[in-house]
């Protein structure tokens, strides 16, 4: 694969915010992150935990407890950035790609957010991180699918 998520996934080479991030930014980021959650409410329920239309089907996974969300920032950012193809029935949509609906901030502030909510814990994502990241991805144009989400969350487990 040419693109460097996996790399620094499995090797843990990604920046920490919570390092650089004091108790006030991140506050504001939370607070600001709840309000711009509602973009993500649709498909993941405002407890997170991802809506359920029919027994076997869900919108969206559950952000509680997930991998993907509290692991890797840089592969969060990823994510949310690019989307996730729809694949298979488990899903009834795809992930849209967030790039062009969500500033730096906004998206540093929803991404802090989910981190932190949900019983997650997980450090800061600051709006100079995503700016970073967005131009070091800028030329991925393709949602990512479950089998390279799947390998980012073995890798971690790998990593630790």
């Amino acid at each position: 694969m040419k693109y460097i998520l996996p790399l620094l996934f499995a090797t843990g080479l990604a920046a920490s915010a919570e390092d650089t991030v004091d108790a006030a930014t991140k506050e504001k980021l939370m607070t600001e992150g709840k309000t711009n959650f509602m973009t993500c409410v649709a498909c993941h329920g405002m407890d997170g935990k991802g809506m359920k239309p029919a027994p076997t089907m869900v919108f969206a996974p559950s952000l509680a407890g997930s991998k993907l969300a509290i692991g890797d920032p840089e592969v969060f950012t990823q994510i949310v950035l690019k989307g996730i193809q729809k694949e298979g029935t488990e899903y009834m949509q795809v992930m849209a790609p967030l790039e062009a609906g969500l500033d730096d901030p906004k998206l540093a502030s929803v991404l802090t957010y989910v981190r932190n909510s949900f019983g997650n814990k997980a450090s800061a994502i600051t709006p100079e991180q995503v700016k970073t990241w967005r131009a070091k991805h800028k030329d991925r144009k393709q949602p990512y699918s479950r089998a390279e989400l799947a390998e980012f969350t073995k890798k971690a487990g790998d990593a630790k």
